[in-house]
């Protein structure tokens, strides 16, 4: 049965994504995706999609594995009822330990167990994964198929700047909720530049490292009487680039995480990713967290410099690369929270805005899980244990303790 319930997800990302699927799941249609320049224009866009089973513990771990499963589900189910391949496959992921290429460099690679193709001399090697516990994906055609189930269930994408709420107090409330013990204030209406606002009953920003960029709509509303906004300001974005090179490259399914010793004396940790379409994904370089971002995940500016440091590593990891062209140089933010762990849940001192991000690099892996148990919580009430950890109102208890 439809759900009447009007939701709007604000950011178009992988999270945002799985949420109105997940939501729509449940029944309901009423979704709106509002997302500033186009679906998956970040790192959903821009990442490698690497999927691990069992590289977290506790809650967490048990929240990665069950979103570690969805994703091969979910892979088989696209493809047998919508007709959707996202490249998902199964992996054996390896640590290898590279030097940077000298005079002095001897070759003694007796690795036999990893593809011909590469062509390092490996001293070390690890198995990090096999095909029971790591996997990819291709997160832009993930995130886009699910905006598009989403879409043919009666949902909408509206592109445009979202620039605040408009909100009200809800006077009459019997409901006991440790998070609202004065009267509740709930969002009634997102505000959209230059475009008619959009009323609903449940908002969720999924806004990714731009999240600290709606800290203001909270910060400057009256209606509240202590600062909330810092449960925004604690999420700002992480630098990184890529590299792809296109068609006709090995398809094995492998991963490779690189311990790569420069002659610096730096050690740089590098990924490379061959994909089943004949692409080959390479990304690094991360650089420090900042909340200075551009506004659009398609604006995200590029160090050539990096980009070649990542073509001349992938060369030398594999010699047949050496005429390949590099077709996409990118780079994109993850959304990195102050204490490591993503938020999820409803923002404290509102009685309908949620929130979902700080995932880092695991957005990808554990995008399948927040868009069910978020869905959980929206609709039943009910939180996980992660979600416990994850509740976004330990910055503001934070905040408010402090002398």
């Amino acid at each position: 049965m439809t759900n009447p319930t009007r939701i709007c997800i604000i950011g178009g990302g992988i999270i945002g994504a799985s949420i109105a699927f997940h939501l729509s799941e449940a029944g309901c249609s009423n979704i709106t995706i509002v997302e500033r320049t186009n679906i998956a224009c970040g790192a959903s866009g821009r990442a490698g999609g690497f999927l691990a089973k069992n590289w977290r513990t506790g809650a967490e771990g048990k929240f990665s594995e069950s979103s570690f499963l969805a994703h091969n589900e979910l892979a088989e189910r696209l493809k047998n009822e919508f007709s959707t391949d996202v490249l998902y496959r199964r992996l054996t992921t390896y640590n290898l330990s590279v030097d940077e290429i000298t005079d002095k460099t001897k070759k003694s690679n007796d690795s036999t167990s990893l593809p011909k193709w590469i062509t390092a001399n490996v001293h070390q090697q690890e198995i990090l994964g096999n095909e029971d516990t790591t996997a990819q994906v291709h997160p832009g055609l993930l995130t886009n198929a699910l905006v598009k189930i989403v879409v043919n269930r009666g949902g909408r994408v509206v592109i445009g700047k979202a620039n605040g709420f408009l909100f009200e107090t809800i006077t009459t409330h019997t409901e006991k909720d440790e998070h609202h013990q004065t009267s509740p204030i709930r969002a009634v209406k997102l505000l959209i530049e230059d475009q008619d606002p959009i009323e609903a009953d449940i908002f969720i920003l999924t806004m990714g490292p731009w999240t600290y960029q709606a800290a203001p709509w909270f910060r400057d509303a009256m209606v509240f009487k202590e600062n909330i906004s810092h449960q925004l300001d604690a999420i700002s974005g992480v630098k990184a680039h890529s590299i792809v090179f296109k068609g006709n490259q090995p398809t094995e399914p492998y991963a490779f995480f690189l311990a790569y010793q420069s002659n610096d004396g730096k050690v740089l940790d590098p990924e490379i990713y061959p994909r089943s379409n004949g692409d080959i994904y390479v990304c690094g370089f991360a650089e420090q967290q900042s909340q200075n971002l551009v506004d659009s995940g398609n604006s995200v500016p590029i160090d050539e410099k990096s980009c070649d440091h990542l073509r001349q590593i992938a060369v030398q990891i594999s010699s047949t690369l050496k005429d390949a062209n590099v077709e996409i140089k990118q780079a994109c933010y993850l959304p990195q929270s102050n204490d490591g762990n993503p938020l999820i849940g409803r923002l404290y001192g509102l009685n309908n805005v949620y929130i979902a991000t700080g995932h880092s690099c695991w957005g990808i892996l554990n995008s399948l899980a927040t868009g069910a148990q978020l869905t959980q919580l929206i609709l039943k009430g009910e939180m996980s244990p992660f979600l416990k950890q994850c509740d976004p109102a330990r910055f503001f208890r934070r905040t408010t303790t402090q002398k």
